[in-house]
């Protein structure tokens, strides 16, 4: 049984490694890389403030069409047909910044058809973008 688990305990934590690498829960106001793209969820509370925020060139907004905010989406962030980064966001914003290059957010909320918006990546001011869900707040 030992020589078992000590065979087997590498490959566990090499699949949690990848899983934990392909979809994870954002926590808020943290940022994180993935394939290359740095993310925040924000936009709740004093934290959506932080004048550290303004330095992410691309701000995402997700919201219904009477302009409320919404959240707990699942962002995917892709581009050349390649996922970079995939993750949930309990949050209205997903604040990014990813090198120069043609990308498209995809979010979705359960029970509601996934939206899309396209973006260039790189420096300068930041844009914001939003995407929008019919139907009432979540």
């Amino acid at each position: 049984m030992r020589s078992f688990l000590l065979s087997i305990t590498p490959l566990a934590l090499a699949l949690g490694l990848v899983c934990a690498a392909t979809a994870a829960f954002a926590a808020q106001d943290v940022p994180f890389t993935a394939g290359g793209v740095t993310a925040v969820c924000t936009g709740v509370g004093s934290a959506k403030d932080n004048p550290e925020w303004s330095s992410y060139p691309v701000k995402i907004v997700l919201a219904n069409n009477a302009g409320q905010d919404l959240a707990a989406a699942h962002f995917t962030v892709a581009s050349g047909g390649k996922t970079l980064l995939e993750t949930d966001c309990d949050a209205p914003w997903l604040l990014l910044k990813a090198p120069a290059g043609r990308y498209t957010a995809t979010a979705a909320i359960e029970g509601r058809p996934s939206r899309s918006t396209s973006f260039t990546g790189g420096g300068g001011p930041q844009k914001e973008l939003t995407i929008t869900f019919a139907g009432g707040r979540q």
